[in-house]
């Protein structure tokens, strides 16, 4: 299977899941995350800002926020290049490209080495934390280099037997579904 074909699958499959299912997978996939011991350890972390359609990131930066942990929220600043920047509250976020939410150009610029957690995104994973993205590899060429924790939350739903990868993929350090 292709990642293109592997793309459409899971598309296909989106479509179907309720918004019931979608609910309650967020709230179980919010409660590993901020049970896992890495979170609790980590006073420092990237995490994106999801979109209508996509594993929910907003209680998960809230909760982070009150804790006091520093949040860095990722902006696509060229073709296939990203940066992190800090942000305080949801105030410091804009609407830019594609409708995705990202920090304000006021927001200071983190280095990718400030980081101790990661919550990277996916279209699909598999169980062997190999990541299935939308194909334009901001994250891989972000994540290059890195040696914060990387944890990939997915709808169970969502997960394939074996997503195709390339030698630049980046396979991630855990995965969290609602499951397990």
């Amino acid at each position: 299977m292709t990642k293109q074909e592997a793309r459409k699958i899971i598309k296909e499959r989106k479509q179907q899941l309720s918004d019931d299912y979608k609910k309650q997978a967020d709230k179980d996939i919010f409660q590993r995350l901020i049970d896992s011991k890495e979170y609790k350890n980590a006073k420092t972390l990237f995490c994106y800002v999801s979109m209508k359609n996509e594993t929910d990131t907003w209680m998960f930066i809230r909760r982070a926020l009150e804790d006091g942990k520093v949040v860095g929220v990722p902006i696509c600043i060229g073709k296939g290049i990203m940066e992190v920047r800090e942000i305080h509250s949801f105030s410091d976020l804009k609407e830019g490209a594609y409708g995705i939410m990202e920090p304000k150009d006021d927001c200071r610029t983190m280095d990718k080495n400030e980081f101790e957690l990661g919550i990277i995104p996916c279209v699909s994973a598999d169980r062997q934390r190999k990541r299935l993205g939308h194909g334009a590899g901001y994250y891989d060429r972000y994540l290059q280099g890195t040696d914060f924790f990387k944890i990939m939350i997915c709808w169970e739903e969502l997960l394939l037997d074996e997503i195709p990868v390339d030698t630049h993929d980046i396979v991630m350090d855990r995965l969290i579904t609602e499951k397990n």
